[in-house]
């Protein structure tokens, strides 16, 4: 199973926005996702602008090294992409060494009310053998569970 992350792209020097370099940053972003996936299993999708200037991507990292995982360790390779092949453009915006800063976005608990497929498999289960008993128990279980179900209908 998959974990999503959300992950803000920013410069280190703030006199530049990395909505205003969006395309090469979709284009590092798809270099850098080649290596994600073949090493790590990790998906990187297409980077987003939010909220005008603002940059967002979406990561997709396999439960089992998700806590081990760091974003700003393993996205290196979009700074390294912006260095390296954009012609020097981005040389003038390093501090220091660093050129992007990676910050992960927290993103609220999903609160779902959708009962797990597991549980509503187990249901039909117990009601299947609900229905295969003719005692008078069984009976009362079952019209019980038809006047709930007809009243559901009703809402």
């Amino acid at each position: 199973m998959l974990v999503s992350k959300m992950v803000q792209i920013e410069f280190t020097d703030s006199s530049i926005q990395a909505a205003d370099a969006i395309y090469d940053i979709r284009k590092a972003a798809e270099s850098a996702s080649i290596n994600l996936n073949l090493r790590y299993d990790v998906v990187l999708q297409y980077p987003m602008l939010a909220d005008e200037n603002k940059v967002v991507v979406e990561l997709k990292i396999p439960e089992e090294i998700v806590d081990t995982f760091s974003v700003g360790n393993h996205l290196r390779g979009i700074s390294t992409y912006l260095l390296k092949r954009c012609g020097g453009r981005y040389d003038k915006y390093l501090v220091g060494k660093r050129l992007l800063n990676y910050i992960e976005i927290p993103t609220p608990e999903v609160k779902t009310d959708k009962l797990p497929m597991v549980d509503r498999l187990e249901a039909i289960v117990r009601f299947t053998k609900l229905l295969e008993r003719s005692d008078s128990e069984a009976l009362d279980y079952i019209n019980r569970i038809l006047i709930i179900l007809k009243e559901a209908e009703k809402v």
